[in-house]
């Protein structure tokens, strides 16, 4: 799982989905926790219609490619 090209970006939210995640109901917020840096990666919850996968999918994306200490710009 190499999180400087795409496919392995989608392989560690994919992991990182597979350990559950979070939906926090009362402030409208879903999260899930890095499988490679164990920081909880929050964000908004999808709209009516959007997928949670693909949600989850796109902050955990955004996170390594930006967050992550172990991501590519590292």
């Amino acid at each position: 799982m190499n999180p400087a090209t795409k496919t392995g970006r989608a392989q560690i939210a994919r992991k990182a989905r597979e350990h559950g995640y979070f939906h926090d109901r009362d402030n409208f917020t879903i999260a899930v926790t890095c499988p490679l840096c164990r920081e909880k990666v929050s964000g908004a919850e999808p709209r009516y219609g959007e997928s949670v996968t693909k949600a989850l999918d796109a902050l955990m994306d955004a996170h390594l490619l930006h967050d992550c200490e172990h991501g590519p710009q590292q």
